[in-house]
């Protein structure tokens, strides 16, 4: 598999060189569904469609159940998620409370292996929109 770039015209305010700069970036489709992964997931197991898809709601399920706790959910080989946030710092213990929380994320952690996958996937320029010229920087 191939990631496919666009070119696309940003200004750019930072730097020695500001101004309406050229960049590229990865060509973006439409997020996969669950169905469809349940589908994918279904062409290479033994699962029925349904058994996967009922299987990966549980799993979601699961997780956001860990992840509300405030715990770290391993997915295999993809990597961890790990709920955190900010809080401001205060002068005295009585004063840090949960109303110093300024901020709640979630910290997605690559594996190993995923990183080095991210790192070696090949890419090239979408022809199609070589003749289009550059995309307008508000496709995202």
């Amino acid at each position: 598999m191939t990631m496919l770039l666009v070119r696309v015209l940003r200004n750019i305010v930072v730097g020695m060189t500001p101004g309406m700069k050229y960049l590229v970036r990865p060509k973006r489709k439409k997020p996969i569904g669950f169905e469809e992964l349940a589908k994918r997931i279904q062409a290479h197991s033994s699962l029925t469609k349904a058994d996967a898809y009922a299987a990966m709601l549980q799993m979601q399920d699961e997780a956001l159940e860990e992840l509300m706790e405030g715990n770290p959910v391993n997915l295999g080989s993809l990597g961890t998620l790990t709920p955190m946030f900010r809080s401001k710092a205060v002068d005295t213990l009585e004063e840090a409370t949960e109303s110093t929380i300024t901020r709640k994320y979630l910290r997605y952690t690559p594996s190993a292996e995923v990183r080095k996958a991210i790192q070696d996937i090949p890419v090239e320029l979408d022809k199609s929109d070589q003749m289009k010229g550059l995309q307008p920087s508000s496709n995202t």
